[in-house]
């Protein structure tokens, strides 16, 4: 860029939007009428998505999924700096308000926005109303509403659970956390389990379901405690993600049992960092973040040309990564 500023920050000094220094915009003014650039202006007040900016909405503090959701950014990123385009990160916290949301967006002048995991269904709508278009990643919450890139999560909880139950396991807990801002994942997760179980007509008592608040370490253990003690305890566990199976391998220890020696485990996700050392292997579904993202960033490219119509939702599979945490139960297949 002439001005040796970004995308972006040319895109904000241009239309007179955000935090833009007076030497940068002058810069930016500058370069533009040496390279006979002239501002557009519309009769309408709002810009359209292929003037420039795209806006990433992504929750800041969820320190642990940064990992996780680090290769969708970066993959956004590749694909509209490929095609001319600039993106913009708008961070914000879990407790941040739908006008915050809003005025972000609007300030940094996007009029495209891809929410990675963020579906809140007043938000979005609002935005869709003001003429930003929206493509919801890695979320399944409004999928009748909103163009969304997910993973079926349903596919992913049932061939993960007959993983378990290939190994001869016949006693599978199916441990939980509450997400009251996403309650179709843990549905589809809960439905895909219990159908790998109803297809070998296995049993599945109601204590074998393990719910607890997010990150509530005491209750797991409490409950995992109780469940453990038996007779005919579980041999193996499907949690609802391997950032749970974390907690789940706690608990167990503090109760006197190993993963895998004594119980396999089974989660979704792929969120933990693997090569750091000593982080415990867990077989997990993983959730290809790049390829969601590539998905999302062409859905969105055909919807800012105007193809297409209705409201698109594509779903991509998970993929079983075998690690360390499944052996067969002792004494062999139950």
């Amino acid at each position: 860029m002439r001005a040796g500023v970004s995308l972006a920050t040319a895109s904000l000094a241009l239309s007179g939007k955000g935090r833009i220094s007076r030497d940068v915009r002058a810069r930016v003014q500058t370069a533009a009428g040496e390279l006979g650039y002239t501002a557009r202006r519309d009769a309408a007040p709002r810009m359209p998505a292929a003037d420039g900016v795209f806006g990433i909405l992504h929750a800041e503090d969820r320190s642990y999924e940064w990992g996780f959701i680090q290769p969708a950014l970066l993959e956004l990123e590749h694909v509209l700096h490929d095609k001319g385009y600039a993106p913009v990160l708008i961070p914000f916290g879990t407790g941040t308000s739908v006008e915050q949301v809003l005025r972000m967006v609007s300030t940094c002048g996007a009029r495209a926005v891809f929410a990675v995991q963020y579906a809140n269904e007043k938000a979005l709508g609002d935005l869709e109303a003001r003429g930003v278009h929206v493509v919801v990643i890695n979320n399944s919450q409004f999928q009748d509403r909103f163009y969304s890139v997910c993973v079926d999560d349903f596919q992913g909880a049932y061939e993960g659970t007959l993983s378990l139950l290939s190994l001869g396991h016949r006693s599978v807990a199916f441990v939980e956390y509450e997400r009251p801002e996403a309650p179709a994942v843990v549905a589809d997760r809960f439905v895909g389990f219990r159908k790998a179980l109803d297809e070998l007509r296995l049993s599945f008592p109601a204590e074998r379901r393990v719910t607890v608040p997010f990150m509530d370490a005491r209750l797991l253990g409490k409950k995992l405690g109780v469940l453990f003690s038996r007779p005919d305890r579980p041999t193996a566990v499907f949690a609802h993600d391997d950032y749970l199976g974390l907690y789940v391998i706690a608990a167990l220890a503090e109760i006197g049992l190993a993963v895998p020696r004594d119980v396999s485990l089974v989660a979704p996700g792929d969120l933990l960092d693997y090569g750091i050392p000593l982080m415990p292997q867990i077989t997990t579904m993983r959730i290809n973040m790049s390829l969601l993202a590539r998905i999302a960033a062409n859905l969105m490219l055909d919807r800012i040309k105007g193809e297409g119509e209705g409201v698109h939702v594509l779903k991509v599979k998970e993929q079983l990564v075998a690690r360390a945490s499944c052996r067969q139960p002792q004494g062999g297949k139950e």
